[in-house]
């Protein structure tokens, strides 16, 4: 749904990259991608500046269908930092993983109607989860290293501190679908309860208990003169935590470019005192596509958020990140994306002194499809 929303794609309309599906018989075919990276990071901490070459992600995504049944599984390779294991260096471990990333089986209605059961993503949030439906390297409200380290005294934890988006969940939706609106309203896991719908009483203290539930709702719709209105929210229920989520954009397409302008909050209210949380993200986007083969995109994005740590104590942060990104197809299925981005911010924690941060990163990204 976010693909349709957001109509111009850098790697679809606007480069002609490619990801057809390779088909095995009438009933099974897939599709899939290898996306891989060199990136190089400077920022103003101690021993903080860093170079990366890897492959980010490989997934294969199997697709059946059974008219009126259609499912889907996407498997997905990644390398990944689990931060209670530590290397030989005494620095966070990386571990490399196999995940399944979606898992879910829908069955079509005759009137556009559709009942999706599985593991699936949200609904929410104007970029999209893959690279290959990106227009640039990096996502909007990632803080990078900097941030990282000054909400954690020198730590890098590669966390997304403040980005308010959900991602993937298990669940049971509807959706409905014409050619100018879309609608859909999901039950889910929630937040903090991954392991199913329902399910047994805590066994460890409630982190991980199976009793919560999530609610998501999201429709768009298109305006015409090439405007989309897209607006969400999602409330989750959980036993050791309640989460609202608030998220709306707005999609303008003329000619060769797409403009976009998205705006997300959402309010954590924990079980303990002192440990709420609420956040603000934002957005502004414009994409141009001056050939057929090669696009260049320009964002700017902003993060806001605290958080309480104990009876009169929080972390706050914020940050501005510029984002400037260049896209060309060599063919329908390679595609290089080149990225500049400069993050800007503050934060501060109570009884420790404000901490000013900024980083710069450049990025070259190869995008293999099939």
């Amino acid at each position: 749904m976010k693909n349709k929303i957001a109509i111009a794609s850098a790697f679809i309309a606007a480069s002609s990259f490619s990801t057809a599906e390779i088909v095995i018989n009438d009933f099974l075919s897939f599709e899939g991608f290898v996306d891989m990276s060199y990136t190089h990071t400077d920022n103003d901490k101690p021993d903080a500046n860093e170079n990366s070459f890897q492959v980010d992600q490989v997934e294969i995504s199997w697709l059946f269908d059974f008219d009126p049944v259609t499912a889907q599984i996407d498997l997905q390779y990644e390398g990944d930092r689990v931060l209670t294991a530590l290397d030989s260096d005494g620095d966070p471990a990386d571990f490399e993983s196999v995940i399944v990333e979606q898992a879910f089986a829908t069955y079509h209605l005759d009137n556009g109607g559709a009942i999706t059961a599985g593991r699936y993503a949200s609904m929410l949030g104007f970029e999209a989860f893959e690279p290959t439906g990106l227009y640039q390297y990096s996502t909007a409200y990632t803080g990078g290293n900097a941030l990282d380290q000054a909400l954690n005294g020198g730590v890098d934890d590669d966390d997304s501190d403040f980005s308010v988006l959900p991602g993937y969940n298990q669940g049971v939706k509807f959706t409905y679908e014409t050619d100018t609106t879309f609608f859909g309203l999901a039950l889910l896991d929630g937040d903090y309860n991954r392991s199913r719908l329902g399910g047994d009483e805590p066994s460890n203290g409630g982190l991980d208990a199976d009793g919560g539930y999530g609610i998501e709702a999201a429709g768009s719709f298109d305006l015409g003169n090439g405007v989309n209105f897209f607006l969400g929210g999602r409330y989750d229920d959980g036993d050791t935590a309640d989460k609202m989520v608030y998220n709306t954009y707005v999609t303008y397409e003329t000619g060769a470019w797409l403009f976009a302008a998205e705006l997300a909050y959402s309010e954590e209210d924990f079980n303990g005192p002192n440990n709420d949380e609420e956040a603000l993200n934002f957005l502004v986007m414009a994409n141009f596509a001056y050939s057929e083969d090669a696009s260049i995109t320009g964002r700017l994005s902003y993060v806001d958020g605290e958080e309480e740590t104990g009876v009169n104590t929080k972390d706050e942060a914020s940050f501005l990140k510029y984002t400037l990104a260049h896209g060309y197809a060599f063919t329908d299925n390679l595609f290089l994306v080149t990225e500049l981005s400069y993050l800007d911010g503050e934060a501060s924690s109570t009884g420790v002194a404000d901490t000013e941060f900024d980083e710069l990163q450049a990025a070259v990204e190869l995008i293999f499809s099939f």
